[in-house]
């Protein structure tokens, strides 16, 4: 009798038992990937919130790290529609989001998948709000693989230009790049930026700024 069989037996429907595997990094790959086999063949209900407890951690070996997350992804996938508010949910409160990004991507239409993305970007952030900067960054870089031009995209990146925290500020930088090859109005935008004055706080900003400006050959 297998570990989960032994200490499931008596209540078939401890399911949290599984995710809580899968969120600590004090695991070994056998333990994880039994975890896995044991959500296979449940509702979404049961298993998709336990599967996404694996994107909570990073264990050493990226090879592996990287297998078992995309075995769990390929089973919330396979929900499609019913794994949708679970999704949701990990992106309005989570902090690592990068792979319930790509599942988003994957069981959302591209219209909505935009809109959830930008739903999600909340500039109402303390500056020492980790896991909402983070989360805000992850959603940026998201949004910057978006290739055709969207005036929805451009007016709520153009908020986070003026964040305090820097990562955030070059991510949303980034993603107004990528707009602004298709969108007259980013580019007006980012030429604009050039026009600040530079002081200590904007310095290596105003710089990417005008090296985006130069290498696209803008002026």
């Amino acid at each position: 009798m297998s570990i989960f069989n032994k200490l499931f037996s008596s209540n078939a429907k401890s399911y949290d038992k599984y995710g809580d595997v899968l969120k600590k990094i004090m695991t070994t790959k056998e333990q994880r990937l039994e975890a896995i086999e044991s959500l296979q063949g449940l509702t979404a209900e049961q298993s998709v919130p336990q599967l996404l407890k694996r994107f909570e951690i990073a264990v050493d070996s990226g090879l592996q790290d990287n297998k078992e997350k995309e075995q769990c992804l390929k089973l919330i996938v396979a929900f499609g529609d019913k794994a949708k508010p679970y999704i949701s949910a990990v992106l309005a409160k989570e902090r690592k989001i990068s792979w319930p990004i790509k599942i988003a991507e994957k069981i959302y239409s591209h219209e909505d998948y935009v809109h959830l993305l930008l739903n999600n970007l909340s500039t109402q952030v303390a500056e020492f709000d980790e896991s909402s900067l983070e989360r805000n960054e992850e959603i940026l870089l998201a949004l910057k693989d978006v290739k055709e031009a969207n005036d929805a995209i451009v007016d709520k990146v153009t908020e986070f230009l003026s964040s305090r925290d820097d990562n955030v500020r070059m991510a949303a930088l980034e993603c107004l790049e990528e707009q602004a090859i298709n969108s007259t109005k980013a580019k007006m935008i980012i030429l604009d930026l050039s026009k600040a004055p530079i002081t200590d706080e904007n310095s290596r900003f105003l710089g990417v700024v005008n090296s985006i400006i130069q290498n696209h050959k803008w002026i």
